[in-house]
């Protein structure tokens, strides 16, 4: 703890970090840590025996009854034992079943009041549990710097449909940083007044992108990109696939790419 003074001259006390540090052993154990008016946690656990599921919530109600999970992002060089999280993908559970699994993960707690660690599945033996919050920026790059961390990129036969599909992710959605569909012609294509529709699911106002039909050479690609900037295009539903459709279009091969980040 730091003493500053104030205007008065009073010594003032400056909390630097709270940490709090229990033990689960059954379905529903817990540790919560009150987390008002910092910005990032920080949850590291420890277990010798432990196999069962742990979640990840927070809640804004002073009555501490209404949690919701909350995205936490693994610190993969800190992870030791079973199959260790993908860096950079964010999860709100993670089953745990080695006989030593060591876990960190980040967690932005901003605005709210407390911050929870729960069992949701247990089969055996227990795990230590450490939470240390605090009002600095985080230093896990997904959550100062949050880059893209997905990428889906699919392609067809000569004259297929495809569909490029964003698998659900459990109390997440997706957020989309671009979508590129490139058109590659293996025969002379020829000119047509009606667009090709390429369609989509889970993205708002039932996202579309149009290619007109144009005469085009045999070996000539055309490419159309949506890019959403810096904060990126949300899906409309949590738990639930996206997808982007392009249709069955003879003498052409499809090409789709999309890259996309989680998060609530």
């Amino acid at each position: 703890m730091s003493l500053f003074k104030n205007a008065a001259g009073a010594l003032v006390p400056v909390r630097e970090s709270r940490r709090k540090v229990g033990t689960i052993a059954a379905n529903g154990a817990e540790l919560v840590l009150d987390v008002d008016g910092d910005e990032n946690a920080n949850i590291h656990i420890i277990s010798s025996d432990f196999i069962g599921t742990i979640e990840f919530s927070a809640c804004y109600d002073d009555a501490a009854a209404n949690y919701h999970v909350v995205p936490a992002f693994p610190i993969t060089n800190a992870a030791v034992g079973g199959t260790v999280p993908v860096a950079g993908r964010p999860l709100v559970s993670e089953a745990l079943v080695a006989a030593q699994d060591v876990r960190a993960y980040a967690v932005p707690c901003g605005q709210f009041r407390k911050l929870r660690v729960r069992v949701t599945a247990f089969t055996s033996g227990n795990a230590v549990v450490a939470i240390t919050s605090d009002a600095n920026d985080s230093s896990h790059l997904s959550i100062a710097a949050k880059p893209m961390t997905e990428l889906i990129s699919v392609t067809a036969a000569v004259g297929a449909a495809l569909t490029a599909t964003l698998p659900a992710v459990p109390g997440l959605r997706h957020i989309l940083d671009f979508v590129r569909v490139n058109r590659s012609a293996t025969a002379a294509l020829t000119a047509a007044a009606a667009p090709v529709l390429i369609t989509s699911s889970n993205l708002p106002s039932a996202f579309a992108m149009t290619l007109g039909q144009d005469a085009g050479g045999i070996g000539i690609d055309r490419e159309l990109v949506m890019d959403f900037g810096g904060t990126g295009l949300a899906a409309t539903a949590i738990n639930t696939a996206t997808t982007i459709i392009c249709p069955v279009y003879a003498g052409v091969i499809w090409r789709i790419n999309v890259g996309y980040r989680l998060g609530l």
